[in-house]
């Protein structure tokens, strides 16, 4: 028998709204939680010169996501699909 399990390790995810100081009107936010860990911060685009008003952007990544470059998502569940991706495969 291998070292390795056959068991999946469970990634919950858990979006929670916040406001953000981005010194612009790009102000609501979602903070980010894997299985309880701050791992991101998204903010929606706001401000009128955005191509894609009303998008999310990730503003910041912690631990397995720090320094990561990320698309603008149409959705939170586009996002959160980047998201689940990125902290399985580190």
């Amino acid at each position: 028998m291998s070292g390795r399990s056959n068991v999946a390790t469970l990634l919950v995810l858990q979006l929670q709204p916040i406001e953000v100081d981005t010194n612009s009107p790009d102000r609501e936010g979602m903070l980010v939680m894997a299985n309880g860990l701050l791992v991101a911060v998204l903010v929606r685009l706001a401000e009128p010169e955005h191509d894609k008003v009303g998008s999310w952007f990730f503003e910041v990544g912690f631990g397995r996501l720090q320094g990561k470059k990320a698309p603008t998502f149409l959705s939170l569940e586009e996002a959160t699909r980047w998201l689940r991706r990125h902290l399985k495969a580190a």
